[in-house]
């Protein structure tokens, strides 16, 4: 037989079975995918997983890479009909991991700043980072505000959650927790109704019993914050700040001041995938110290005082400002 012939032969061999292989992969790495919502979902008992898997399979079957299933995965998440889980490449994923200075991204801004001598104003900003150290100094320099403004002693507090769209929980639950008065005021229901709380104690955050998040603290804990607090919310509060706007519902020296949070009231779970990616799913929704589950899409936590929207910015948030300080003031 003709030498180039089999080499020709050979070569097709071998490449038909890299192609093979390289099929099994994309479907093993999909069907991985599919696994994990079939059984972590929260809307898992509402879904025909033998349709969505035929479909999502039958679209796998299209491409050739990896990377070219992940809009067929942003698919068949969008299926699950909970509008907050979330597909992150492997690229983006890195770019979170490296955080904020090498990547050259503003860190999150904490203002804090005593109005009138005597009203504490602190925010509690988005962060949108899986960098560790931008945990630990976002966690830092809000106890250094807080610990400087307890300096001055003043009659009462702000917390301002406004436009604060989400991100890391961890972090932020930590950085508030002085403004909580107890344990278990905030957690998950899954699609089985079993309720987790979440907690944080001395540089752990905990979900249910397991601690899972250790954080490296410079700064002392400020201690627990007794005085009224007024914490501020509006339509952009979303996700991980609606946790924390959870957290405070029924305590009793907290109001909650503004409109409706985003309603994306729901907990994610990262699930990192072979390449990477991770797959951010709803795993449960948020329930508060009540038991309350928010599981309505859209609606949002309601404020105990309501703030109807002014003509500009400026006026709106005057409105804000002045009803917070009447609260405090017992005016309210």
């Amino acid at each position: 037989m003709n030498k180039f012939l089999v080499a020709a032969s050979l070569t097709a061999v071998l490449f038909s079975t890299r192609i093979s292989a390289q099929k099994d992969s994309i479907q093993k790495y999909v069907s991985k995918a599919l696994d994990i919502m079939k059984h972590k979902s929260v809307n898992k008992s509402k879904v025909n997983w033998e349709e969505l898997s035929r479909i999502t399979l039958e679209n796998t079957s299209k491409v050739g890479t990896i990377k070219e299933t992940y809009p067929v995965l942003e698919k068949a998440l969008q299926s699950l009909g909970d509008s907050h889980s979330k597909f992150y490449p492997a690229e983006e994923v890195r770019q979170y991991t490296l955080g904020y200075k090498a990547t050259g991204q503003e860190f999150p801004v904490i203002e804090s700043k005593l109005l009138k001598n005597k009203y504490a104003y602190i925010s509690l900003p988005d962060i949108g980072s899986f960098n560790k150290d931008d945990w630990n100094l976002y966690i830092n320099t809000f106890y250094a505000k807080v610990n400087e403004l307890q300096k001055q002693k003043p009659k009462g507090w702000i917390v301002d959650l406004r436009d604060n769209y989400g991100g890391m929980l961890y972090p932020m639950y930590a950085a508030a927790a002085p403004f909580f008065d107890r344990k278990n005021i905030v957690g998950t229901k899954d699609a089985e109704g079993t309720i987790e709380y979440f907690n944080y104690k001395r540089g752990k955050f905990y979900e249910g019993p397991a601690a899972t998040q250790f954080f490296t603290l410079k700064e002392k804990q400020p201690s627990q914050i007794k005085a009224a607090i007024a914490v501020l919310i509006n339509k952009v509060t979303g996700s991980s700040a609606e946790f924390i706007t959870a957290a405070f519902v029924g305590q009793k020296n907290v109001k909650l001041i503004g409109v409706n949070t985003q309603g994306l009231t729901s907990g994610n779970q990262e699930y990192k995938l072979s390449d990477g990616s991770f797959l951010v799913l709803t795993i449960g929704n948020i329930v508060d110290r009540s038991g309350k589950e928010y599981r309505i899409i859209g609606e949002g936590i309601a404020p105990d005082i309501r703030i109807e929207k002014a003509d500009d910015k400026t006026k709106t948030n005057e409105s804000y400002m002045d009803t917070a300080f009447r609260y405090i003031d017992g005016k309210l």
